[in-house]
This record gives C-alpha cells, sequence and structure tokens, in this order.
C-alpha cells in the first residue's frame, strides 16, 4: 500500500494498514527550521541550507532524507502563495527587525536577536473608512501565472510517480484572517459590531480573489488532487472568538460559498485549518462540507479527543492532534510524550478518519528527543489488525490524563447579574442608588460599543458641570463591570468586548487633559508589555484598554519587550503592576528572565507582576514567582484589583 492509497482510505474512515503520518505535508503541519535542523543532526544527517516553506511562520520544507527515514506519506503540492510569492526581506532599515510587505500589503518585521517567527506591524486598511478604500486598492493578482508554474506536472509526479497523496495548497489565509490582518484586529473585531457593511465588503472582495484563484487550480491539477486546504481561525483556548450566532449570520454563508465553488470543480476532500475551541461549530462545518478539521487542538476547551472522535467521527477527519504542541510536547519527558501519543491514537484511530500529525507546525523549542518519541510511538502503536489500534493487552493501565480539567467559577463577578428583589429594589430607592439618566445613557453607549454616543454623553456631563472623576467612576466603570461580566458569561464576545473597550478609551481621552488638571489619582497605575521576541499584542492591548476602563493609569510598552525596559519603566512611573503577555510556547520562558531580572534590578517587591496570554497557565505562573496569573482581558482587571487591594 503506498502512501496516496493509505491517505485517501483514512479520508473515507477506512482501515489502511497503518495510521498516515504527516510531517511537512502542510504549511500547517510542519516544523520550525529551528526544531528541524535540530532534528537533522539528532537523526545524523548532515547539516544543510534549509528551504523555507512559508515565511512568515519560519517553517521548513522537509527534505527527502528526512521523509525517507520517517516514512512521511503527505507532501504539499501548492502554487505560490502569499506565504512566498513576491516576497523581499530587508535586513537594514527597521533597526533590530527583518521585514517586508507581502502582496496584500501588510508589513510583516521578526526580530534580529531571538526572533521566531514574523508577525504585522502594518495594516493596510488601518485608517479605511470607506468602501472606495477598498475598490481602489492594489489588490493580488490571484492567477498571475507565475503562481502556477509546474504546478500541473508537480501533482502528475507525486501522484503518479511517488504514490503520495497530492495536497493542494490555497491562495493566502482564510478571508476572515485577511479581513483582520489588512484592517488590524483592533478595528476589525470592533467592526463586526459597528462597521458592518464595510467589513463584509472587504471579506467578498477578498472571497472574490480568493475564488479567481481556485478557478485556475482546480483544473490544472483535476483528478490528481485529493485534499483542497482552507482555512480561518475562529476561536481562542477557552471558546469561540466572536458569537456563535455572529459566525452562522455573517461567516458561515460565505465559508459556504466557497466550499460549494470547490466542491463543483472537485471531488478533493476539503482541509479546514482552525484553531482552538471550535467543537460547537464542527456541526456547521460538516453542514457546509468540510471533510477535515486540523489542527485537532486538544488542550483547548471542549477538544478531548474521545470526545471528538464519539461525536462527530463517522463525518469528520482528524489531520493532527497526535500530542499538544503547547504542552507536553515542548516541556515534557520522551516517555510522557509517548503516553500521550499512545493515547491519542486510541481516542481518533479507531475507523480511520485520522491523520497523525501534531497539533499545529512543530514549534522551535520542540526537543528532536520528543519528536522522535512522537514518531517512534506512532510506529510501535498505530498499525491497524491484531494488537493494533485501540487493541491493548489485558494488564495495560493508561497514564494519568495531561488535559486540564474545565473549571466553573462561582464567583459572585463571575456570575450574571441578578434582578434585585421588591425589597432590595425598595431598599435603594430609599437610599438614592441610581446613576442620573445621562449616565446610564452613557453606560449604554458604551457596553453597545457606540463611541460617538458614549463620547456625547461624556461632553454634556461636562457641559453639566460633573468632574472627569465622576464620569469615570460612575459612567466608564459601570460599563466595563458589566461588560467583563458578560463576556466571561459568554454573552458578549471579543467584537463586542473589543467595541465596549474603544468607546470608553474615546471618552478617556476626552477627560485626560482634565484629570491631569485636577491631579486625580488614578485607581492605580500599571506596566504591561508583550515579553521579548514575541510580537503578539492583542490580548495585551485589550486589557490595557480595559485596564483604563476600569480606572488605571497603564504604560504600554507594546511588544517584543525586553527585561531592561520594563526595569526602566519601573523605576520611571513607579508602577504597583507590571503585566507580562506571551503567546507563543517559544517566548513564554522570557517570562521568566524578566521576574529574574526584577529581582537581580532590585525591583520586584516594588510591583506585583501579572501573568497572561496563550502560552501561559496557573502553573506557569506559579512555578516562575508571579504574582498572578489571568485567562483574559475580563479577569485581568479583576486580579489587578485584587493584587492591588483596590475596591470594586
Amino acid at each position: 500500500m503506498n502512501s496516496r492509497q493509505r491517505v485517501k482510505m483514512a479520508l473515507n474512515h477506512l482501515e489502511p494498514d497503518r495510521i498516515p503520518f504527516d510531517l511537512g505535508g502542510t504549511v500547517l503541519t510542519s516544523i520550525h527550521v529551528n526544531a528541524y535542523r535540530n532534528l537533522r543532526r539528532y537523526l545524523g544527517l548532515p547539516d544543510k541550507d534549509v528551504e523555507i516553506m512559508d515565511v512568515f511562520q519560519q517553517i521548513a520544507v522537509v527534505d527527502e532524507d528526512v521523509r525517507q527515514k520517517l516514512g512521511c506519506d503527505c507532501r504539499n503540492v501548492a502554487p505560490r502563495s502569499s506565504a512566498t510569492f513576491k516576497i523581499v526581506v530587508d535586513e537594514d532599515s527597521m533597526p533590530g527587525y527583518r521585514f517586508f510587505h507581502d502582496e496584500w500589503g501588510i508589513g510583516w518585521r521578526m526580530p534580529k536577536d531571538g526572533g521566531f517567527y514574523y508577525d504585522m506591524f502594518h495594516h493596510p486598511f488601518a485608517n479605511s473608512t470607506s468602501i472606495d478604500d477598498i475598490k481602489n486598492f492594489p489588490w493580488p493578482d490571484p492567477v498571475d501565472p507565475a503562481r502556477f508554474a509546474t504546478l500541473k506536472e508537480s501533482a502528475r509526479h507525486v501522484a503518479e510517480d511517488l504514490g503520495e497523496p497530492v495536497i493542494l495548497g490555497g491562495l493566502a489565509a482564510g478571508f476572515v484572517e485577511l479581513a483582520a490582518w489588512t484592517r488590524g484586529f483592533a478595528h476589525f473585531y470592533p467592526d463586526l459590531v459597528t462597521n458592518l457593511d464595510w467589513m463584509t465588503y472587504l471579506m467578498d472582495t477578498i472571497i472574490d480573489l480568493k475564488l479567481a484563484y481556485w478557478e485556475v487550480a482546480l483544473p490544472l491539477v483535476g483528478d490528481y488532487a485529493d485534499v483542497v486546504q482552507e482555512a480561518d481561525d475562529l476561536a481562542g483556548q477557552f471558546g469561540l472568538l466572536i458569537n456563535p450566532e455572529t459566525y452562522r449570520k455573517i461567516i458561515k454563508p460565505r465559508h459556504k460559498k466557497i466550499m460549494d465553488f470547490i466542491k463543483a470543480r472537485s471531488d478533493a476532500k476539503i482541509f479546514f485549518h482552525s484553531c482552538g475551541a471550535i467543537r460547537e461549530i464542527i456541526p456547521d462545518m460538516i453542514e457546509i462540507g468540510i471533510d477535515i478539521i486540523n489542527p485537532v487542538q486538544v488542550s483547548a476547551v471542549g477538544m478531548e479527543s474521545s470526545a471528538l472522535k464519539r461525536d462527530f467521527g463517522n463525518d469528520m477527519t482528524f489531520w493532527g492532534g497526535l500530542v499538544d504542541t503547547q504542552g507536553v510536547f515542548t516541556t515534557g519527558t520522551p516517555d510522557e510524550v509517548r503516553e500521550e501519543v499512545r493515547r491519542r491514537i486510541d481516542d481518533l484511530g479507531a475507523n480511520g478518519g485520522f491523520v497523525a500529525a501534531a497539533v499545529h507546525n512543530i514549534q522551535a523549542n520542540v526537543p528532536p528527543e520528543n519528536i522522535m518519541a512522537m514518531w517512534e510511538t506512532l510506529q510501535e502503536f498505530g498499525t491497524y489488525g491484531h494488537g493494533g489500534v485501540g487493541q491493548r493487552p489485558a494488564d495495560y493501565v493508561p497514564a494519568a490524563r495531561h488535559d486540564k480539567p474545565v473549571k466553573v467559577s462561582t464567583s459572585p463577578d463571575a456570575l450574571p447579574a441578578q434582578m434585585p428583589t421588591p425589597e432590595e429594589a425598595a431598599a435603594q430607592a430609599e437610599e438614592g442608588d441610581f446613576y442620573p439618566d445621562l449616565f446610564l445613557d452613557m453606560q449604554d453607549a458604551i457596553i453597545d460599543g457606540q463611541k460617538a454616543e458614549a463620547v456625547a454623553a461624556a461632553e454634556q456631563a461636562l457641559a453639566d458641570g460633573y468632574d472627569a472623576q465622576t464620569i469615570i467612576s460612575d459612567g466608564i466603570v459601570p460599563a466595563m463591570t458589566i461588560v467583563g461580566e458578560k463576556f466571561e458569561t459568554a454573552e458578549f464576545f471579543l467584537p463586542e468586548m473589543m467595541a465596549a473597550a474603544l468607546a470608553a478609551r474615546g471618552i478617556l481621552e476626552l477627560i485626560r487633559p482634565r484629570l491631569a488638571a485636577t491631579h486625580a489619582a488614578p485607581a492605580g497605575r500599571a506596566v504591561i508589555g508583550t515579553v521579548k521576541g514575541d510580537l503578539h499584542d492583542i490580548g495585551k492591548n485589550l486589557v490595557a484598554m480595559m485596564l483604563e476602563g476600569a480606572g488605571f493609569e497603564v504604560i504600554d510598552l507594546g511588544p517584543d519587550v525586553p527585561a531592561e525596559k520594563f526595569i526602566a519603566a519601573i523605576n520611571e512611573h513607579k508602577p504597583g503592576l507590571v503585566g507580562l503577555s506571551a503567546l507563543l510556547t517559544t517566548t513564554a520562558p522570557m517570562m521568566r528572565v524578566i521576574v529574574n531580572a526584577f529581582q537581580a534590578a532590585g525591583v520586584r517587591d516594588e510591583v506585583k507582576v501579572l501573568v497572561g496570554g496563550a502560552a501561559v497557565s496557573q502553573e506557569f505562573a506559579d512555578e516562575i514567582g508571579a504574582d498572578g496569573y489571568a485567562p483574559d482581558a475580563g479577569a485581568a482587571v479583576r486580579k489587578a484589583k485584587e493584587l492591588l487591594a483596590v475596591a470594586a
């Protein structure tokens, strides 16, 4: 049985001779160049110049000697996508960074010192206000013949000569992602609440380009295409980033349009990449024709592997999920990796429908010993038939699970607001515990994300003689408290939360000069930043806005912040709190370095340290000696108040 036959059987929910193995078959199932070089050395293979498959992610093309040694079943057959097409890296013009602008006009940069990936720093539509800006933009040419040079012959060669499946890559990231990248996250999410016509026009323009690309690519490859890739990241670690109803009303019909277009032109299975806790919309994905989900982020809420297989295994193939790249793969021992891989094989492998790969690309800091532990375990337990997948001897005792249980908070400030009893309402009336109508209007405008109305209410309050501090305490703080509660109880999602935070920030910008003139004391002072080597800042930015809305003075140092810059800010601004953010497992260890640097500089006892980000957990915070951990912006505000003993 060759690799193509093996993968096609798995995709049709049949059991081949063994579970197919993918390393390097897509830009989402490959390996960072650093980890790849280490793996080659570990395997005793010669050093060589590594070809880059995806410039943004710094993902390697897996060479033939590694493919043969590991028995890789999948090979990327991609036209020239935005991840490599017409990219010219500038090494000199931005001190400390390598950078480029891609064909969508998005600026990307990577620190020269300690950088692992490129991340965005320029969004071409960040300041756009008109649909004409979209119409007049110099969009990429999706049917540029240079994209498709040798594609037809490459597909034939892979299918017929090599006997491997043809996995056809797409033009670029998903239309939701590209809309966010070209607009900038700080505008994209609020736009889903307050600027929807403009945003959907942008999305539809991107979809038209993607369809034009598929119109050329699919006929070129023809019946050789076994798998077609599309993507859109829609969730975080704990749930969807947008309201499920927003997804079903705005995003899902557009995804269906793409899937229908592909299905009308190809019998290939559709591979859809979406990170995070996507369980709630997996039935929607099945409904619109998606056949395969990736990366199967088993550490995210609701993504437990045995439950996914039980509930969706008849309809959906799981491509990924073999080992948690954010957890045991990076920080565990080879034995711990083996135990997790054995479990995922048993959970996902029965009756086909599983292509084994790590959860997303293998990260830069994954040890080669752990990579080989994953592979060796798959070879030992990933066969079908007697003694194979799902069959264990009578004395087999499974290892303790590494999944973190979902904890439901019963704290009063994490629960929905309750209607007062008649007696409580009467008592409040006697005490006069009500806000003036003007402040109720201000609160409503903030909660609804209506910046202009919120600022207008604040201007009226100033005209009526209210001071700036009252506007904060009676307008902004109550509104943002409600926003935080709605976020934690899943009534609000990231778009609604960011829109509200921007409305609150608009008021703060109005009244800040008056606050300075009165020398009013803030609720607290915080210095925050994303740690050195990490350029991701959407979570950090939201925390900053939420802290401001809670009455804090925030000194935002931005992304890629070294220890010495945090220390200088502590000495200059005398904050009570320092917030450290990291998205990547490769940069989370920098938090330990920074906390240790605080100790060495003699400033550790002067501040409380609060940490957060996708790569961080309570256990990690405890391990590095942080004072607190927050999984999201609402929790960050509560924890900051707790650490600084600020009255709620």
